[in-house]
């Protein structure tokens, strides 16, 4: 990300000691040290909020509206694994290309 090599950082230390002089620096070093730890945690908390809310979202739903989306979801499913439907399908399907007059379909280069 920041590709800063040793002569830039020496040329960055220069001057800061130029600019603050050695009496302050410890000074700034550490209202920047307190800064950047503010920021930190100001970010932190910011991130687990965010994290909660999303977490929380789903369960500030209304009853009503948590069993709509509970049956709903349990309609998919069932629709989904309506075996017994499928199959019937399939054989009503098979047995309806069994008794049809045409001929089965022919790929010659397929084979």
């Amino acid at each position: 990300m920041l590709n800063v090599g040793f002569g830039e950082l020496l040329v960055v230390v220069i001057v800061v000691l130029v600019v603050f002089g050695p009496e302050r620096l410890p000074e700034v070093a550490r209202q920047i040290g307190r800064f950047l730890g503010q920021v930190r945690l100001t970010t932190q908390r910011m991130l687990d909020e965010l994290k909660n809310e999303a977490d929380l979202r789903d369960l500030n739903l209304p009853d009503l509206q948590v069993g709509s989306l509970r049956s709903q979801a349990r309609a998919y499913v069932q629709d989904l694994m309506d075996v017994e439907g499928q199959m019937a399908d399939l054989e009503r399907d098979r047995t309806t290309v069994v008794t049809s007059d045409r001929p089965a379909p022919f790929d010659p280069d397929a084979t």
